[in-house]
């Protein structure tokens, strides 16, 4: 499904690809592999489903943040060839990478949710 994002611009589009440069399509991608990972790793779908999402994810990072793809890449191959043990914390870094891509991307959104953190503590 594709994101139908507003991206850097803030114009609406509809329709995305998923070489598309967006951290907030990236963001979104690896959210859902690594909550789907916090479930049933160990059926087929739910891997080839992780392994998916955390490719596309790559494709939408590869040119304006090589890093966190390459990251993003590596942990859908560990998964792919149930190498689990070996991810150690593959997950914690690869989160942190594509929050701080998408934090400076949007920084309005990282402002909005400082605030939130005030309002509650």
């Amino acid at each position: 499904m594709s994101c139908h994002c507003h991206g850097k611009s803030g114009v609406s589009v509809t329709r995305t690809s998923p070489y598309d440069q967006c951290t907030a399509c990236a963001k979104k991608h690896i959210v859902k592999a690594w909550s789907l990972f916090n479930e049933f790793t160990y059926t087929d779908d739910n891997r080839d489903t992780i392994s998916g999402q955390l490719r596309l994810a790559a494709d939408h990072l590869m040119y304006g943040h090589r890093e966190t793809a390459l990251l993003a890449r590596d942990l859908a191959v560990q998964i792919e060839e149930n190498r689990d043990k070996e991810i150690g914390t593959g997950w914690e870094t690869l989160l942190e990478s594509v929050r701080k891509a998408f934090n400076a991307d949007y920084p309005e959104r990282a402002a909005r949710l400082q605030e939130l953190e005030k309002e509650t503590s």
